[in-house]
């Protein structure tokens, strides 16, 4: 739901586009062999090398929580990866609101009730928390204890924001200065993180911002 104007862009016209439907979180179920946040991420890799030739170079787009993967997948795949674009992605602590809330449930049953019922209430209101909600409803409670659970050790002391800085691929870090925490802020300037600004935009700039979004990442893949 999350990406679906993507494929109304000039991206569209230009590049085979590929929504990733990862366990737990769509049509596939959770699975057994790929648990953890960083396994979801070896499987990823795994699937963009088979699915392309040798030379074959592909451009990543990853959104919050789902940076972190795109992260790994960059540093597995970084010969493959013509161009990374985090939207939002967790760089520091502060950035853990969402992630972090199924560790205070005593099972992914009660946080994923608790969670539905508050972003419930939110898109009544707003059109992006809408799109999130529905997202949601597609997604296993399993699924996000999981990513939950094992992402914090890779957020902590913003280990998640260095990774992210010591890429050596093209990469750039897109944010907006509405949801952005002044901690990551500060982190972005202090590291100077390769970073585009939107201001005025919240945490869902697909949803958001889209039209733009999407021609200027158009237009910066032309510059390579």
């Amino acid at each position: 739901m999350a990406y679906k104007e993507v494929f109304e862009s000039p991206l569209n016209e230009e590049f085979n586009i590929y929504v990733v439907d990862l366990p737990g979180f769509g049509v596939s179920p959770v699975n057994s062999d790929f648990l953890s946040i960083k396994e979801q991420a070896t499987l990823l890799s795994n699937i963009i090398h088979e699915e392309t030739s040798g030379q074959d170079k592909v451009n990543l787009v990853a959104h919050s929580l789902g940076a972190l993967i795109g992260t790994w997948v960059c540093q597995e795949l970084n010969e493959k990866i013509n161009y990374y674009f985090n939207i939002e992605g967790n760089l520091t602590e502060a950035d853990s609101y969402f992630s972090s809330k199924p560790l205070k449930f005593n099972s992914a049953k009660e946080f994923v009730e608790s969670f539905n019922e508050e972003v419930f209430e939110i898109a009544k209101l707003e059109e992006r928390y809408k799109r999130y909600y529905s997202s949601l409803r597609f997604a296993e409670p399993e699924g996000m204890k999981n990513w939950s659970l094992t992402s914090q050790e890779h957020i902590k002391e913003n280990k998640s924001g260095i990774e992210f800085k010591e890429l050596t691929c093209r990469k750039v870090y897109i944010w907006g200065d509405v949801d952005t925490p002044k901690e990551t802020q500060k982190f972005i300037d202090k590291n100077e993180v390769p970073n585009k600004l939107y201001r005025g935009v919240g945490h869902w700039h697909m949803v958001e911002n889209s039209e733009q979004l999407y021609n200027d990442i158009n237009e910066k893949i032309k510059t390579v």
